[in-house]
C-alpha cells in the first residue's frame, strides 16, 4: 500500500476505474485515498466510460454477459429479482462457460405489481400499479441496485379525455449523457394519434408533453415497453410495422422493412430480431434485421443509410424456450423457458441447463442489465432516497477474523445473496 501512495493521481484513477463493479465499493474501505478518488463525482462516469468502451457490438465485456430477471411466484403473487452473469470466453474442450446468479433487491414498494420498463448503463426503470388488477402499468419508479438510490417518477394524470392504457420506454442518449423515460398514450376524441411524453432525469422539468407523434391506435402495440438498440426505441405493431422513437431527436420513424406477423420482436446479439416457432417441426426459427450486402453494394447513393433485410440466424429444435438472451460471438445461445436458464452450443448443437429457479420462482421477464456506480443523484434527480439497510444478526456457527469480513458479509446478505448465491465453473450448482 505503501507504494501504491507514491502513484500520481491521474494514475490511481485509471487503475481504480477498471475495477469490477461490484469491487469498488469494498475499495473505498481500504484507505481515504482510494476513498476519496472513488467519491469524486467524476469517478462515476470515468467508470462508465471505461465499461461502455470495452463493450462489444453483442453487449459482452471480456466475454461476460449480464442481465436480470423477474421472478414470479404464482401462488403468493410476489416478484423478485435476480442478476445473472454469465461468461463465455474462449474456453478449451477441458474449460467450459460459467455462470453466478444471486438475488437482487430492489425496493420497489408500495408496488405489488411490476414489470421492467427498462435497463440502461445500470438504472433500471420499473412499469408498475398501485392496485391489484395487473392493468394500467405505468413508469413510476427508477433505482440502481449498486448504489442503493432510488426515486418515484410524477405519476400519470387519468383524466377522462385520456385513455388509461401506456406504452413506455427507457434509454441512455450518449452524445447528451441523458437518461429519458418515455409513456404515450391516446386521447379518446384522437384514437388514432399517439401523444408522447417525456421524462429526462435530472433536468427538473418534469414530463415534457413533446406532442402527437405517431398515427396509430395504441392497442396495436403488442408490448407495453420498448426495446432500447443504439439510442432508440422499437415497438412491435400488430400489422407488422415497427416503429422508432430516437431518444435524442425525440421524433417517431418507422423500419421501412417490415416485420414478420406473428413473429416475436427482440434485441439479440446487438441486432433486432425475429422469433418464430414452428409447432409442426417444434422448431424455433430466429431471424436478424441485418445490412444487406447485396443491395448497399448497389446503390449510388448513401444518404439513405444502408439497406436492411431479415436473415436467418439459427434454427432450434425440440428446446423449451421461451425467449432468447444472449447471442455470443463464438455461437453459444444463452435462452429462457419459463422456469429455466439454458445454454445452447449452435456448433455442437448440445444443450445445458445454467438454472432451475423451480415453479415457486418462475421467470417472468428478463433483460440486459450491467452493474455501475450512476447516480441519480448526481444526474441532478433532487428527490433522490436511498434504499435502507439494516444490521442483520449474524448466525451462531459465523465467525470472522476480522471487521472487514464481518462487514462484506452483512452488505451480501442486505444485497439478499442470503436467499439463492449460485456459481457454476463446469460442475454443479453449488450453494455459496
Amino acid at each position: 500500500m505503501g507504494n501504491f501512495k507514491m502513484l500520481p493521481g491521474d494514475i490511481v484513477l485509471n487503475i481504480l476505474k477498471r475495477l469490477p463493479t461490484e469491487s469498488v465499493l469494498d475499495c473505498k474501505l481500504v484507505s481515504k485515498t482510494w476513498n476519496k478518488v472513488i467519491s469524486h463525482k467524476s469517478y462515476s462516469q470515468s467508470h462508465l466510460n471505461h465499461l461502455l468502451n470495452n463493450l462489444d457490438p453483442a453487449g459482452s465485456s471480456g466475454g461476460k454477459f449480464t442481465f436480470l430477471t423477474v421472478n414470479d411466484n404464482p401462488i403468493y403473487a410476489y416478484r423478485l429479482f435476480h442478476y445473472i452473469e454469465f461468461y463465455d470466453k474462449n474456453f478449451s474442450s477441458e474449460e467450459q462457460p460459467f455462470h453466478r446468479v444471486a438475488r437482487m433487491k430492489l425496493n420497489p414498494a408500495p408496488f405489488k405489481f411490476y414489470n421492467f420498463c427498462g435497463s440502461s448503463n445500470g438504472l433500471v426503470c420499473l412499469n408498475g400499479v398501485l392496485d391489484n388488477e395487473w392493468v394500467n402499468y405505468e413508469p413510476l419508479y427508477i433505482c440502481n441496485p449498486i448504489t442503493r438510490e432510488f426515486v418515484f417518477l410524477p405519476e400519470f394524470e387519468r383524466t377522462y379525455d385520456r385513455h388509461e392504457r401506456l406504452v413506455t420506454g427507457f434509454g441512455y442518449v450518449s452524445k447528451t449523457n441523458e437518461y429519458k423515460v418515455v409513456r404515450m398514450y391516446n386521447l379518446r376524441k384522437e384514437p388514432n394519434s399517439v401523444h408522447v411524453e417525456v421524462y429526462t432525469l435530472g433536468s427538473g422539468k418534469g414530463w415534457r408533453n413533446i406532442g402527437k407523434k405517431f398515427n396509430k391506435e395504441l392497442k396495436m402495440f403488442t408490448s407495453i415497453r420498448g426495446l432500447l438498440l443504439n439510442g432508440s426505441l422499437y415497438y412491435e405493431l400488430s400489422d407488422g410495422n415497427i416503429p422508432v422513437f430516437d431518444l435524442a431527436s425525440e421524433t417517431f420513424s418507422e423500419l421501412p422493412e417490415g416485420f414478420p406477423i406473428s413473429w416475436t420482436l427482440g434485441v439479440l446479439g446487438g441486432y433486432l430480431s425475429a422469433t418464430y416457432y414452428d409447432k409442426e417441426s417444434k422448431t424455433f426459427k430466429v431471424l436478424l434485421l441485418k445490412e444487406n450486402k447485396k443491395k448497399n453494394n448497389n446503390k449510388k447513393k448513401k444518404e439513405d443509410g444502408p439497406s436492411l433485410t431479415w436473415i436467418k440466424e439459427f434454427s432450434l429444435s425440440n428446446m423449451d424456450t421461451f425467449e432468447y438472451l444472449v447471442l455470443t460471438g463464438r455461437g453459444t445461445v444463452l435462452c429462457r423457458s419459463e422456469t429455466e436458464v439454458q445454454m445452447y452450443d449452435l456448433n455442437s448443437s448440445s444443450s445445458k441447463l445454467l438454472v432451475d429457479f423451480g415453479k415457486d420462482k418462475g421467470i417472468f421477464e428478463a433483460i440486459p442489465h450491467m452493474h455501475t456506480l450512476v447516480s441519480l443523484k448526481a444526474l441532478g434527480e433532487e428527490n433522490t432516497k436511498t434504499m435502507e439497510t439494516t444490521d442483520v444478526p449474524l448466525p451462531e456457527d459465523v465467525k470472522f477474523d476480522n471487521p472487514w469480513e464481518e462487514m462484506f458479509y452483512q452488505r451480501r446478505v442486505q444485497d439478499g445473496d442470503d436467499e439463492y448465491y449460485q456459481c457454476v465453473r463446469a460442475a454443479p450448482c453449488r450453494l455459496q
